[in-house]
């Protein structure tokens, strides 16, 4: 009977373990969303490590559509590549950051979202390309996820990576 008691009592532990962890996917439009919980890990990085930013402009892509203007206290721009150009002649954007497709590497799933320094491009000839802009790479967070046979579904495992600069 005590056998069995503990039998039960370590099924019910590894249960709630088990489901204690959020369960992410890639349809759902909330924040189950593999893409989205990569938004709020790229956030909380800015957080903790840029304290003084309070906005981020993001491509607008048909995955980033659904999610909202505001997460992890961070305004979200959602900004076509399409109209790059044109903000940052105004002056609106001077950073840029790009959701890249999820993808699958030694058996996890993983999102990067990388954070681009928009500027006009330079060339030999000249100190700039006045119509012309460039995105250089100031690095990225790369958060990982792993398939869950049981649960049908993707689990969080961590991010990381870092960013250079982003103001």
């Amino acid at each position: 009977m005590k056998k069995l008691f503990c039998i039960l009592t370590l099924s019910l532990l590894f249960y709630c373990s088990a489901n204690s962890q959020t369960r992410y996917n890639t349809e759902k439009q909330d924040s189950t969303n593999v893409y989205h919980k990569a938004i709020i890990e790229f956030c909380d990085y800015v957080n903790d490590q840029f304290p003084n930013v309070n906005k981020l402009n993001f491509e607008n892509l048909p995955i980033t559509t659904m999610f909202p203007d505001e997460i992890e206290g961070i305004k979200i721009n959602y900004v076509p590549r399409s109209e790059v150009k044109r903000r940052f002649k105004a002056g609106e954007i001077k950073y840029y950051c790009v959701v890249s497709p999820m993808q699958l590497k030694d058996g996890e799933f993983y999102v990067s979202i990388i954070t681009f320094k928009v500027d006009f491009q330079k060339n030999l000839w000249s100190e700039y390309k006045r119509n012309q802009i460039g995105f250089v790479s100031q690095g990225g967070i790369k958060s990982r996820f792993r398939y869950d046979v049981s649960s049908n579904s993707l689990m969080f495992i961590a991010s990381d990576g870092g960013i250079q600069f982003i103001e």
